[in-house]
């Protein structure tokens, strides 16, 4: 992946559209040649999944999804 970039900004989430406490954003900023890319993610800090609960359930969904 030469000449691709990623410049990652950690912040807290706290804008007059996204005012909910509690939730922690990550803005990320890919650029591939001539476009820029840029993705936020965002976490709510009170969810009680764990990481493997959300991957297993994205599994299932895509197998459910698959059978279909």
């Amino acid at each position: 992946m030469r000449g691709n970039e990623l410049v990652t900004t950690p912040a807290v989430a706290n804008t007059a559209e996204n005012n909910t406490e509690n939730r922690q954003e990550n803005v990320s900023i890919y650029k591939f040649g001539k476009s820029t890319y840029i993705v936020e993610t965002v976490f709510d800090l009170d969810c009680k999944d764990t990481l493997e609960d959300v991957i297993n359930r994205l599994i299932i969904k895509d197998i459910e999804k698959l059978s279909a």
